[in-house]
């Protein structure tokens, strides 16, 4: 079961070779680990690359993207397992 939230949202990050990977949020005042970066893919809105990431925090899943234009990141969507999303 999935929830939409599209806020925006604190995430701190670790590069390594090139690469950004998200390592914690904050949301509802409260730090999430993460655990897992299931997947990532990159997409554009117009000139502006959106930078997608799906990642596990505890039991839930989480879509966050990177917008590479504004330098903003956003919590899209939450999947949780076995409850109803808040």
């Amino acid at each position: 079961m999935y929830k939409e939230i599209n806020k925006p949202i604190k995430v701190g990050v670790k590069f390594s070779s090139g690469k950004v990977e998200p390592v914690w949020f904050f949301w509802r005042e409260r730090k999430h680990e993460i655990d897992e970066v299931n997947l990532y893919h990159r997409s554009f809105r117009g000139e502006a690359p959106l930078h997608h990431f799906s990642v596990t925090a505890g039991s839930d899943v989480f879509q966050l993207t990177f917008d590479g234009k504004n330098l903003k990141w956003k919590l899209d969507k939450l999947w949780v397992k076995g409850r109803q999303p808040r």
